[in-house]
């Protein structure tokens, strides 16, 4: 079995959101709009769910929207915009493809954003999105501070933040945030792949999405699945519970590894970094497709990037934006490790590493 770092394409599923839902599926397999007792059972199942996903973001149950997942939280309200979006050049594809006018925030080598290109780009959007921390290089943004700006300078625009790759990983309450939206990818937390949740602060009206059958308040249609909704609810609250032990444990094994890395490969360099369980890497020389395939064939999985555009075969949009460099940035290599992830794993994991980065660089050298 390979060892797996790339926990932020998608985190395996926890026993707690394997046992939540199947007995959900068991239980509360009725449609919860019914109103006989099994679809009461459902509806119960339901709403607990999202009593127990409020309790673990500091936030109220009516305020969240259960969704197919992160893309499509973050689509409800971008395709609801009239008018520009601003994000940054490092924002999810879901961001930047999602907005039919959108503003382009320049980044610095590190990944954050730039101020004076942020309060340049705000007046007149309709939505600001902030990615609260990067997927691919780990970059944390200063919500406090970016969120202040627009209040300031676009008080008409609503302040939607990409907390995808946040909750769970470092402290994250809603109640904390100036924002009008928040969305969260449930399978980055554990849980099954197809659910997430939108939190929406009440007085906010969206258009929704999907129409048809006015569930959710009419914010979002379909037949909600509780079963799913318990699963997320379990692996929401375990993964916040566990956070600040495993963001400690998390960044000292990374710590280590980037230490042996680096003294193995002088030329080695980090990008970004900010979330404890995320390294993004680049070296001259190398293709970091092929450092990726000889990784794997060694037993370790790893990736190039965003793991929705990893079949495009171009580089990362996030380590050409901090690399300013095309050839530099076709190295890039993303490790993203988790809970289970060990101190042993990482260790074969850098002989591996600096072994296949040595070998490809001479290779390049002809």
């Amino acid at each position: 079995m390979p060892v797996y770092l790339d926990w932020n394409a998608t985190a395996p599923l926890r026993p707690v959101a394997r046992a939540a839902w199947l007995a959900a599926v068991e239980d509360a397999w009725g449609n919860p709009a019914s109103v006989h007792r099994i679809g009461q059972a459902a509806r119960a199942c339901l709403d607990a769910a999202l009593q127990r996903c409020a309790a673990a973001l500091a936030c109220a149950p009516e305020e969240l929207v259960i969704t197919s997942g992160g893309s499509e939280a973050l689509a409800t309200v971008l395709r609801a915009a009239r008018g520009p979006v601003v994000a940054s050049a490092i924002d999810h594809s879901a961001v930047l493809r999602n907005a039919a006018e959108l503003r382009t925030v320049a980044v610095d080598e590190q990944g954050r954003i730039d101020a004076a290109a942020w309060t340049a780009a705000l007046p007149g959007c309709a939505v600001a999105c902030i990615q609260a921390a990067n997927n691919e290089v780990g970059t944390l943004q200063d919500i406090a501070a970016l969120a202040a700006a627009v209040r300031r300078l676009a008080p008409q625009a609503l302040v939607l933040v990409d907390a995808c790759q946040a909750v769970g990983r470092i402290p994250f309450a809603i109640r904390a945030l100036d924002a009008d939206a928040v969305a969260i990818a449930g399978h980055k937390l554990g849980a099954p792949k197809g659910v997430g949740l939108l939190w929406v602060r009440r007085g906010v009206r969206l258009p929704p999405l999907i129409q048809g059958g006015r569930q959710q308040a009419d914010r979002r249609s379909g037949t909600e699945d509780a079963a799913l909704a318990a699963a997320l609810a379990a692996a929401l609250a375990e993964a916040v519970a566990e956070q600040p032990r495993e963001a400690e444990r998390q960044a000292g094994l990374l710590g280590e590894l980037w230490q042996r890395l680096h003294a193995e490969l002088p030329q080695l360099r980090r990008l970004g970094g900010g979330l404890p369980n995320t390294l993004g890497l680049v070296h001259p020389g190398i293709d970091g497709r092929h450092w990726a395939m000889r990784l794997d064939l060694a037993g370790f999985a790893v990736s190039t990037g965003a793991a929705c555009m990893a079949g495009r075969g171009e580089p990362s949009h996030v380590a050409r934006a901090l690399c300013r460099d095309e050839a530099l940035a076709r190295s890039f290599l993303r490790v993203s490790i988790g809970r289970t992830t060990t101190g042993d794993e990482l260790l074969a994991f850098a002989e591996a590493c600096a072994a296949a980065a040595r070998a490809l660089a001479a290779l390049s050298r002809g």
